[in-house]
């Protein structure tokens, strides 16, 4: 998939947004990021964390999250 598909921000930026949103534990966030040599989007397996750089599960590279951006996906608690 083109990466122009995905829409990465600065990781600073997605951190204090989540720090917000998940404050009153309504919501819980994970970080989604777009492989740098694939292109393709993935995201980590933990929850309200978030990591500089990131392993791609579909070509094994290492993508610098820090340099390029992310995203995340919020999931509601029930």
């Amino acid at each position: 998939m083109p990466t122009e598909e995905f829409k990465d921000f600065p990781i600073l930026d997605c951190i204090k947004a989540v720090e917000k949103i998940t404050a009153d534990g309504a919501w819980t966030a994970f970080q989604k990021f777009t492989c740098q040599h694939c292109g393709s989007r993935q995201t980590m397996d933990v929850p309200n964390k978030f990591y500089t750089t990131g392993i791609c599960q579909k070509c094994d590279s290492v993508t610098n999250i820090e340099q390029r951006g992310c995203n995340y996906m919020l999931v509601a608690a029930l």
